[in-house]
């Protein structure tokens, strides 16, 4: 986990190393899991998945995600996300700020920002590349 992030909310239930949980699981404030998880996860503050923490086939709604272990599903949260190095993330991710560590694995389509819209229509991005047209005569005499 990143130094000195604390979780918001205070950390109340724990999933420990070698416990396996299938299932639907509201927690109201923090949670940690360390161990195995399968169902439907929702927390209204921080999820903390930890080196050992493997989710799989979840649905996940929090506040905060900081994510050093596996999970394969998709994650809705409401502020942050925080791919850890030892992070393996299959799904689709929504939330306002991501962090993605160097080593972290992604595979998945994400949505992050503020606002998250749609190009007005009849607007055409141009390339960064595309050079403005510059008039090369001078009118000075």
């Amino acid at each position: 986990m990143l130094r000195n992030q604390e979780p918001e909310g205070a950390m109340n239930t724990i999933v420990g190393k070698g416990t396996k949980i299938e299932g639907n699981m509201e927690v109201t404030q923090s949670v940690r899991i360390d161990g195995s998880f399968k169902g439907s996860l929702s927390a209204s503050e921080t999820l903390i998945v930890g080196s050992t923490g493997d989710l799989s086939n979840v649905t996940v709604n929090v506040k905060n995600a900081i994510i050093g272990g596996k999970i394969t599903g998709n994650i809705t949260a409401s502020n942050k996300v925080t791919l850890e190095s030892t992070s393996r993330l299959t799904g689709d991710l929504t939330a306002k700020l991501l962090i993605i560590e160097e080593g972290s694995l992604f595979s998945g389509n994400c949505k992050s920002g503020d606002r998250i819209a749609p190009p007005a229509q009849g607007f055409t991005p141009k390339s960064i590349l595309d050079k403005p047209e510059v008039n090369s005569k001078s009118s000075t005499p």
